[in-house]
């Protein structure tokens, strides 16, 4: 095989990969966002065991911890669409601090006896 036809069939195997992998990436339970694996698989246990109550709870606050993530994300994002409006029209300064002063030398310990 020569330079270009083994070239070729590198690139060519790099798009059909990548095009799977992204393909495959949409399906992982992952992707729906944090705490979706955990609630499919509380989902899977209580069709097999309706009754159990640690179950339910667990379902329960899974969702609302969903619920939770998504209204802080949302509130993050409208708080941060708002201040940085702000910050970059005002074109203030920080004010100057004065600098630390140095720490004064410490003494040298005096050696123990019996240590070298």
């Amino acid at each position: 095989m020569d330079f270009k036809a083994k070239l070729l069939a590198a690139v060519s195997a790099t798009l059909i990969f990548g095009a799977t992998s992204a393909a495959k990436a949409d399906d992982m339970p992952g992707a729906d966002g944090p705490g979706s694996q955990g609630l499919t698989s509380v989902d899977k246990n209580l069709t097999r065991d309706p009754d159990n109550r640690g179950l339910t709870n667990a379902q329960q606050r899974i969702e609302d911890n969903i619920q939770d993530r998504k209204d802080r994300k949302a509130g993050k994002a409208d708080r941060d669409d708002n201040t940085g409006a702000e910050d970059d029209n005002t074109g203030a300064e920080k004010a100057e601090r004065p600098e630390k002063a140095d720490r004064p030398d410490r003494p040298d310990h005096p050696e123990r006896a019996g240590r070298s």
